[in-house]
């Protein structure tokens, strides 16, 4: 009986014993399962990181489309291009489109850039001030300096403002005296590299829109610091005084400059990174030459935006198919 009793028992482990090699049997088959799905999840997304890293290295890096060449052929065949010249520059895909890149116009107030620049350059104390003479006060815009007082002792953050948002030519002519013809044409010269044609009797001069284009980089270089300087310029730069550039939601940084059939606008674009140079034989701004350049600005930005949106289509390509 005894002998019965012990061989059941130890039939009674054996089978348990069964029965746990058989679980964990299972339990390993179930575990490695599970490995191998973790393990493919992990790779499925070490390659999604891999394909968003490629995406993005992609996006930040320079890319022009055939197709930008053509567009703005196109567009210059709807245009007298012997009254006219354009510099556009993207500077983050690093092409640029030109029409008569080198052709001289009178500058007209566009010079009044440079004047802001050197300020900026020089790090003249906003706060110092210039006597408003009746010399200055005789070519003062009502907008501008004209609500000063003869005499008065007005400051160089103002004058640099309205020389700027108005374009006031005696808010210029202060500037300019204060730093002396010679100085700024020797600034622009070291600095930029560009030759101002100014001088004691002309300080507006002549200029191309290759060397607007110089001014306009350099400014955008300037606007990446954060300062009294640069938020004085953006707020300056930042208007709707004959501004030919803004259409829509696009708005930019520019200055336009006027004389007789000249009429000119430069700018940089707020929204995205480039800059634009227009320069014409167009004549006054309200009578329709503003227009004619504010069609030309929203033509340009539809082709950059088609080099953007082909980019976007080919890196997307480059990196998930």
């Amino acid at each position: 009986m005894k002998k019965k009793s012990i061989k059941r028992n130890l039939i009674i482990i054996i089978v348990i014993l069964i029965l746990i090699l058989i679980s964990l049997i299972l339990l390993y088959v179930v575990y490695d399962k599970r490995l191998e799905e973790y393990n493919n999840e992990l790779i499925a997304i070490q390659e999604k990181i891999h394909d968003n890293n490629e995406y993005t290295t992609c996006l930040i890096t320079p890319y022009k489309s055939e197709e930008v060449d053509t567009l703005f052929n196109e567009l210059l065949n709807t245009l007298n291009t012997n009254e006219l010249s354009i510099y556009f520059e993207d500077l983050n895909n690093n092409y640029t489109l030109t029409l008569n890149p080198d052709t001289i116009y009178y500058n007209a107030s566009i010079i009044k850039l440079f004047d802001t620049s050197y300020i900026i350059d020089n790090n003249i104390d906003l706060n110092d001030t210039i006597t408003f003479t009746g010399d200055y006060r005789n070519l003062a815009k009502e907008e501008g300096l004209l609500k000063y007082e003869v005499n008065s002792e007005i400051p160089i953050k103002d004058i640099m403002y309205y020389a700027i948002s108005v374009s006031d030519n005696g808010a210029h002519r202060m500037l300019t005296d204060y730093i002396g013809v010679n100085n700024l044409k020797e600034y622009v010269r070291n600095t930029l590299g560009v030759n101002l044609t100014i001088n004691e009797n002309d300080r507006f001069g002549y200029m191309n829109v290759t060397s607007t284009n110089t001014l306009l980089k350099h400014i955008y270089e300037l606007l990446q610091y954060d300062n009294e300087y640069t938020t004085l310029l953006k707020n300056a730069m930042n208007n709707t005084y004959y501004n030919a550039l803004n259409f829509d939601n696009e708005t930019f940084y520019h200055k336009y400059g006027y004389y007789n059939q000249y009429f000119h606008d430069i700018g940089i674009n707020t929204n995205n990174p480039y800059t634009i140079s227009i320069f014409t034989l167009y004549g006054n701004p309200d009578t329709g030459a503003k227009d004619k350049v504010n069609n030309i600005s929203k033509e340009i930005y539809n082709i950059y935006q088609t080099n953007l949106n082909e980019k976007e289509e080919y890196c997307y390509k480059q990196a998930y198919n």
